[in-house]
């Protein structure tokens, strides 16, 4: 295709903030080492901007970083530090965007954002909430991977270190109910961690 029928097949599809590389082949109908060459001169060209390998931005509609988030580790859920400050539990501003994966540990940059992913077990990717294909942790699944991922997985942090951040934290403004249901799928020392704070 040419340049300016690219630019309408993005202008077409502007609800979609991202294309894999098989969208674009299926809606295009053309041969794929074609859209290959062709994806890759208007890259080159600053039409559109890889994400990542196989995934492209719709200049038309950009994603979030949130959204870009998703696709650089699948599956993956926004999670600890970032979501507890997005959603006003915590006081502190976190420019990172904290997650937690199925995949290995990771630490990405994109443009000027940090991206830090945390790998956990199958059993405790849950309780989250989807806005599009953006998964967000509940604030008390949040407060439960922080726990556990900088306490009781790497020993990164101490009593005094957790401390510095739930002070820092509206913690009436959790369901304790709901992180009693959902800390009997983590090890006993982030329960009894979890008991100190409250």
């Amino acid at each position: 295709m040419k340049l300016d029928q690219w630019l309408e097949f993005f202008r077409e599809h502007r609800e979609k903030t991202m294309f894999s590389f098989s969208d674009i082949v299926q809606l295009t109908d053309e041969d794929k080492n074609s859209i290959s060459v062709q994806l890759n001169r208007l890259v080159r060209s600053n039409v559109i901007k890889r994400v990542v390998r196989g995934w492209y931005q719709n200049p038309f509609n950009p994603p979030s970083t949130e959204e870009i988030a998703m696709v650089i580790r699948y599956p993956s859920c926004l999670s600890m530090e970032y979501v507890l400050s997005k959603k006003d539990i915590l006081s502190q501003t976190v420019y990172t965007l904290t997650l937690v994966t199925t995949k290995q540990t990771y630490n990405y940059s994109y443009e000027g954002r940090e991206l830090e992913y945390h790998q956990i077990k199958k059993p405790l990717f849950f309780g989250y909430e989807e806005d599009g294909s953006v998964l967000t942790a509940h604030v008390e699944k949040a407060l439960l991977d922080l726990i556990y991922i900088r306490c009781v997985k790497t020993d990164g942090m101490d009593a005094n270190g957790l401390s510095s951040i739930t002070d820092d934290m509206y913690l009436d403004q959790f369901n304790k109910e709901k992180l009693t249901d959902y800390s009997k799928e983590y090890p006993k020392k982030v329960k009894n961690i979890l008991e100190n704070i409250f």
